[in-house]
């Protein structure tokens, strides 16, 4: 028998599985809180482990991990959820192909498969929960769209059997980990390089309901930048419907940007539709690029980072075999990456953004 460095016996989980009479891959998920394991088993294995002084070893620990990252078959199968029906035409846009690719990039490099259900008419919640029971997934990211197959951002299903993670839209219930962009530093980021090129009349034009799904994130990066950075003007936002191009046309002419900061593209043709040179007499700076709008300044929002990290957050769940709401839910913030294009020009001396707003004085 080993010895480990001050004398006493190494227990192995062979000694474990040898004394509760399992198999030894039963005492690995045991020790691992594998929830396909049954409670009663798993306590048994791990009350045995504890009496007789089984410890991990960390060198052990870190050979098998490295062994399950190449073996890309051993692990299982995760799902994506979408609260929307399968053929919602939003599904098909730049920003949720990037989620679900990123996620399935991500999975196959964990070892897992990813299979997509949508809500809708045909998959209710509880039909949902029964398929996957049924192909024993354990795993969720839910990419949440507002709509009737999930109202008052709420989860029409039970999530307690499984690890889950969310992206989109944040949820109102259950309370899970969230991940999305970093709405916040987008406008930073914007504002930044749009000061850095001399413009000081710095304009939001917002979409309705987008800054509201989004808690006001975008706004609140905004404001702060106008609060605290000295000598700009303070615009209010143009909050904007795409039927209304007169609410635009009314906003321009009373507060007269010179750059307009805006969340869809949408924007920029009603302000060309406006007489407006970009960037000639208006600078553009789009917050959700994407490579479709390459002539666009703009910041990307890198969504399949988005994907990808929520399906980290479910398998760090089920390693550590976690399931349903969590208590201490963890928002990440992806960050974007800013995009140079046609749309601005250099108009004044720069403005170092970092030095004013950063600023610990």
């Amino acid at each position: 028998m080993s010895l480990n460095k001050i004398g006493k016996p190494i227990v192995t989980q062979q000694m474990v599985a040898d004394a509760v009479d399992v198999h030894l891959s039963t005492v690995s998920l045991a020790l691992r809180n594998d929830p396909r394991l049954p409670e009663r088993t798993r306590r048994r294995i791990q009350d045995a482990a504890k009496r007789l002084g089984y410890t991990p070893n960390p060198l052990v620990s870190i050979l098998l991990s490295r062994v399950r990252r190449r073996n890309s078959d051993y692990r299982g199968t995760l799902g994506y959820v979408h609260t929307a029906p399968a053929d919602t035409p939003r599904l098909t846009e730049r920003v949720f192909r990037n989620y679900i690719e990123g996620a399935q990039r991500r999975a196959s490099e964990l070892g897992y498969h990813l299979d997509e259900f949508s809500l809708g008419p045909s998959l209710n919640g509880r039909r949902l929960v029964e398929m996957l029971r049924t192909r024993n997934i354990l795993g969720l990211v839910v990419e949440h769209m507002p709509g009737e197959h999930c109202p008052d951002r709420r989860l029409p299903f039970d999530i307690n059997p499984f690890a889950v993670a969310s992206l989109g839209v944040p949820l109102a219930d259950p309370h899970i980990h969230y991940v999305a962009n970093d709405q916040y530093m987008r406008a930073v980021l914007a504002a930044r390089e749009a000061l850095a090129l001399g413009y000081r009349r710095l304009g939001l034009v917002v979409s309705e309901n987008f800054d509201t799904r989004m808690a006001h994130r975008c706004s609140a990066g905004f404001w702060a930048v106008q609060e605290y950075t000295p000598g700009l003007a303070r615009l209010p936002i143009c909050l904007l419907r795409k039927d209304e191009p007169a609410a635009l046309r009314r906003w321009l002419s009373q507060h007269r940007p010179d750059v307009v900061l805006g969340t869809h593209h949408f924007v920029l043709t009603q302000l060309q539709s406006l007489g407006k040179n970009v960037p000639g007499n208006l600078g553009w700076v789009h917050l959700d690029w994407v490579p479709e709008f390459k002539n666009s300044s703009g910041v990307y929002g890198n969504s399949d980072q988005i994907g990808a990290a929520a399906v980290e957050l479910v398998v760090s769940q089920l390693h550590r075999g976690e399931t349903g709401p969590r208590t201490h839910g963890v928002n990440y913030f992806v960050s974007g990456t800013w995009q140079p294009g046609k749309t601005l020009r250099r108009v004044g001396p720069s403005l170092d953004l970092d030095a004013a707003f950063f600023s610990d004085s």
